[in-house]
């Protein structure tokens, strides 16, 4: 047998071969170099986005109006400030019996039945127009109007619904200014501004504009800072609104709000106004109506302060035949955030419910562009079918709130096959506490 000697001394290398040391100092070298590379192409597209929008595709409108209580008409003017042409036309909505006089000096302006189309120069214009405050709802009552002490009135109607044809890319940058009698003040969702220029700035629209609640006048004002939300109560001199009650409520409810919208607006107004006006609430951006003699909480253990809140809060808006979906969620928060926040026990929460199912008996859920009464009640409790549905089926991972927030997201009108999809897809079936349902 030939025996094999061992030579414990490592082999020579192979001419060609590459010391494992050496190696591993290249693989170190290349991974540098491929994570610098990384990190260049992550700071460029970081400082890009940083730039923000492109500034030359930006124009610029003022928005201005001036309250006159001797003609009861608001003196509006919309100055545009381009260059390039980059708004080639925009279109208002613009009803005869509220919108009179209006003109630009240089500009075009074409009006067919209620639409008015503007056609701006190439640097701009200016267009104006007279605005007929004081209106009433079908009831007779009025929900705005003008006094020789106060004016209360929506920005929505003051500067009306517009769509404008842009280039591509082109953005607005807005601002407002507003006038008034000597010693009105003027209180708005962005501030009190009584002859000041403030930034409007609207994340949900193209166009930005002016919206919400606006009060004028010789007022008696509440303020609160909650939490870094500032908060507004104002009526006219003398309509003896609760403002402090009012509060003294939503420091009691907002942080069950807050749970469920994060993103609730940072300023806060709500405006009243005489007893003779609308006797109900009413939602805008950042702002509310509640008549003065709307409880806070109801006989019925509703809320319409929170029922308005859900709107303000949410932003959602019904598409044809969906607004039972929206109003019949702002009624089961109404209860709901009471319950959460500690307003009302769970027993008196199931009673307030099973007295909406006994006066909403005979109610059909049914396409509607306006719900009221049984109807939003009915909703309501089929929202919280839904909610308790959705919970069943998740093991309590997601809610009515979920679907709610997913809504949101779409930042579009509610319609009725998205919200059943929404709601089956959380749910993983078919929704049974939709049957029937549009």
């Amino acid at each position: 047998m030939k025996h094999v000697l061992v030579n414990n001394q490592s082999a020579p290398l192979r001419p060609n071969a590459v010391e494992p040391s050496k190696l591993h100092g290249q693989l170190l070298l290349i991974i540098r170099t491929f994570f610098y590379a990384t990190l260049l192409l992550v700071s460029i597209a970081c400082a890009s986005a940083f730039q923000g929008p492109d500034a030359s595709k930006a124009y610029h409108v003022n928005f201005q109006a001036s309250l006159d209580p001797n003609s009861g008409h608001a003196h509006v003017s919309m100055t545009l400030d381009q260059s390039s042409q980059l708004v080639r036309s925009i279109a208002f909505i613009m009803p005869a019996e509220r919108y009179l006089n209006i003109r630009t000096s240089s500009s075009t302006v074409d009006t067919v039945g209620d639409r008015v189309t503007w056609r701006p120069e190439q640097n701009g214009g200016v267009l104006n127009f007279d605005f007929i405050i004081d209106h009433r709802r079908s009831n007779g009552l009025a929900d705005a109007r003008i006094t020789d002490t106060w004016a209360l009135l929506k920005l929505d109607d003051l500067f009306p619904r517009a769509t404008a044809r842009t280039v591509k890319g082109a953005y607005a940058k807005a601002t407002l200014q507003l006038t008034a009698p000597e010693g009105w003040r003027i209180e708005t969702p962005y501030g009190e501004i009584a002859g000041q220029e403030v930034s409007i700035s609207d994340p949900h629209r193209q166009f930005d504009k002016p919206l919400g609640w606006l009060l004028a006048g010789e007022l008696a004002v509440r303020r609160e800072n909650w939490n870094g939300r500032h908060i507004t109560v104002a009526s006219p001199l003398g309509t003896n609104l609760h403002a402090n009650d009012i509060l003294a409520f939503l420091r009691w409810t907002l942080p069950a709000l807050l749970d469920v919208f994060p993103n609730f607006p940072q300023r806060l107004l709500i405006v009243s106004g005489t007893k003779d006006m609308w006797r109900g609430g009413l939602s805008g951006v950042g702002s509310l109506y509640l008549h003065s003699d709307r409880p806070l909480i109801s006989g019925n253990r509703t809320s319409p302060m929170l029922h308005e809140l859900f709107h303000v809060a949410s932003r959602m808006h019904g598409s044809t035949g969906a607004d039972w979906i929206i109003e019949g969620l702002a009624e089961y928060y109404s209860l709901t955030l009471l319950l959460r926040s500690g307003g009302i026990s769970e027993f008196r929460y199931s009673e307030a419910f099973a007295k909406l199912a006994q006066w909403s008996a005979q109610t059909q859920c049914s396409a509607t562009n306006r719900s009221q009464g049984k109807q939003t009640a009915r909703s309501a409790i089929r929202m919280r079918s839904l909610d308790e549905e959705i919970r069943a089926a998740t093991h309590n991972r997601a809610s009515l709130d979920t679907l709610v927030q997913e809504l949101m997201k779409l930042d579009q009108p509610v319609s009725n096959a998205a919200f059943r999809d929404a709601a089956e897809k959380l749910i993983g079936g078919s929704a049974r506490s939709l049957k029937g349902c549009p």
